[in-house]
């Protein structure tokens, strides 16, 4: 059996006959071994996360002759307490559930912790080192090995708030927000004691859905029907669930609709018409909007709206003269996978439906702001059953960065990176000797991470073709050619 079982390129071997291992915790390898005598200890490694503690168990059973651990160095996360912790019998830390709680014991009770957090120059370890004199002895008749499967987490860390989705279509929006909220939503219960997935104020930026509803990007596997949507009629009015938002006219079987609210707001105010004639008299208006919720009615409602503003605005694309119009709306709470992609429909009707009594506007983009963005339990099964048939992650290198775009060049001593707008105009010019410092300068302009990954390495590339005095050898988007 090859030991260390785990890491092993990670971890620096020294003499097989010492009984101590040194646990670096943060603090580099580099940097403390050049000090240490390699007669002195079997191993030196980190213990960069909790979840490292169990490889750490693994190793020692494995190779059941370890019984002291010097514990030094810097801790950045808490792994070196959460360690401690465990050998006092604390057994708050999740350790893998192969290895049974009789090996955690074995090694609790035969190897000794020895907490010196406060060494961290490499001098100071090296001086406590020599003072442990621990040759190699075995506490267990025979190595430990335990089987090993790679997790499977049901959800993902992100951040407990703000997530930006951005697409073309409604269509291509509503299977991204549906992987996100399956892989990033937060577990917890709702009002209406239903197990649901949840990510805080998501905003979707939806760019180039057509306005004509018989253009809608909707699809057959949607949880809706196209029909069901509606259509607009030679009349200029709407059917379906496209008329519950554009127009005032009651829905059979519900005490209110989003058009009720939008059109006759507490019975007299067509709320749409008003945004109209306010950028008629204002073009940069900032006070184009409709308010859906009615204190009166909803503070203590058990259903009020989820949707709750909408807002547009006028603005010119850049280099452009026709101006466009944008439309920001607000959910207090919406339900992903059944209501996200027929709102987003009728909301892009609705801004289509405000150009056209504007006349002489684009449309520009339609951005959903949903406080809880959230898919219920029952809908998880059919939610990753639909991005299994449907969703396909898009090729990095078509995601467009609207920030502009970045050519690295090759001027020795230097390299050069030119950003450029999308339109073609030279920005600025970056310079430096590295793929390290050129990241740094020019990591705030850009605007999508599949970028930022593109343009590393290929700052790498030619990092590379500098090093090795072959500025002719890098050509951005190729294989670089160092054949001699």
């Amino acid at each position: 059996m090859a030991w260390p079982p785990f890491f092993a390129q990670s971890l620096s071997l020294g003499n097989p006959g010492s009984g101590v291992a040194i646990c670096l915790l943060w603090t580099p390898q580099e940097r403390v071994l050049p000090a240490l005598n390699p007669d002195e200890y079997a191993l030196v490694g980190n213990l960069y996360s909790r979840d490292g503690i169990s490889f750490m168990l693994r190793t020692l059973l494995a190779r059941p002759t370890i019984r002291t651990i010097l514990l030094c160095g810097k801790d950045m996360t808490g792994s070196g307490t959460a360690l401690l912790d465990l050998w006092e019998g604390q057994d708050a830390v999740r350790l893998h559930p192969e290895i049974p709680p009789a090996a955690v014991d074995l090694v609790r009770q035969n190897v000794t912790l020895h907490d010196a957090r406060d060494l961290v120059r490499p001098e100071e370890i090296a001086a406590l080192l020599h003072t442990l004199h621990c040759p190699a002895q075995p506490f267990a008749p025979a190595a430990q090995e335990f089987p090993y499967a790679e997790p499977v987490a049901a959800s993902l860390p992100a951040a407990a708030c703000g997530l930006l989705v951005r697409a073309a279509t409604v269509r291509e929006a509503y299977l991204h927000l549906i992987w996100n909220v399956l892989s990033f939503g937060v577990h917890g219960g709702t009002q209406h004691s239903s197990n649901q997935r949840e990510i805080l104020d998501v905003l979707t930026v939806v760019s180039a859905e057509p306005g004509d509803p018989a253009a809608f990007s909707h699809a057959e596997w949607m949880p809706f029907t196209r029909a069901s949507l509606g259509e607009r009629l030679p009349n200029g009015g709407y059917s379906g669930y496209l008329g519950q938002i554009l127009t005032a006219n009651p829905a059979e079987g519900v005490s209110y609709t989003y058009g009720a609210r939008l059109r006759t707001f507490d019975g007299q105010i067509d709320q749409v018409a008003a945004i109209c004639a306010d950028l008629r008299s204002a073009a940069t208006s900032r006070r184009a909007l409709a308010v859906l919720w009615n204190p009166h009615q909803d503070a203590g409602s058990a259903n009020p709206p989820c949707l709750n503003l909408v807002q547009a605005r006028l603005r010119p694309a850049p280099g452009e003269a026709t101006p466009r119009l944008f439309l920001t709306v607000y959910f207090r709470s919406h339900d992903i996978f059944r209501a996200w992609p027929a709102n987003a429909y009728a909301l892009r009707a609705l801004q289509a439906l405000i150009a056209e009594e504007l006349g002489g506007v684009e449309l520009g983009d339609l951005a959903i702001l949903s406080h809880s963005a959230h898919i219920y339990a029952h809908d998880w099964e059919a939610a990753a059953e639909l991005l299994a048939q449907h969703y396909r992650p898009q090729n990095p290198r078509l995601i467009h960065d609207q920030r502009g775009a970045f050519v690295i060049v090759l001027e020795p001593p230097v390299i050069s990176v030119r950003h450029y707008s999308p339109a073609g105009e030279h920005l600025q010019t970056f310079r430096g000797n590295s793929a390290r410092e050129l990241s740094r300068q020019i990591a705030p302009y850009i605007g999508e991470m599949s970028h930022a990954l593109y343009l590393g390495q290929e700052l790498q590339k030619a990092e590379i073709a500098l090093a090795l005095g072959r500025p002719d050898s890098f050509h951005q988007d190729r294989p670089l050619t160092l054949e001699s």
